[in-house]
């Protein structure tokens, strides 16, 4: 999943895939992480209050996956950078496999 590539290459990707791609790398995407879920019941939600903690069952440091437009890009791990929660990405897609996912794209 992991590669690295650098910008002369991924211009010719685009060019090859997309001949005028200046004004798609303008487009704003959604970029989210999932940190986890869990499944409560709708008693011990109406329980939660301001300090209550909710215990995602995943360990600390475990990866988490980061999407763009809701299509999984990646993983990465949770961390502190500049008193923000922040992710630090340790696998992508390859960048032919993000450009087609993300001309794929409904406008």
């Amino acid at each position: 999943m992991e590669k690295e590539i650098n910008l002369e290459e991924l211009e010719k990707i685009l060019e090859e895939v997309i001949p005028d791609y200046e004004e798609l790398l303008d487009t704003e995407v959604l970029f989210e992480s999932d940190l986890g879920r869990i499944e409560m019941s709708l008693r011990d939600i109406l329980k939660l209050q301001r300090g209550s903690v909710i215990d995602l069952h995943k360990p600390a440091g475990e990866s988490a996956e980061v999407y763009v437009n809701g299509r999984i890009v990646g993983k990465g791990e949770v961390m502190v950078y500049e008193k923000n929660l922040a992710i630090r990405l340790n696998e992508v897609l390859d960048a032919n496999s993000l450009i087609y996912y993300l001309t794929r794209e409904e406008i």
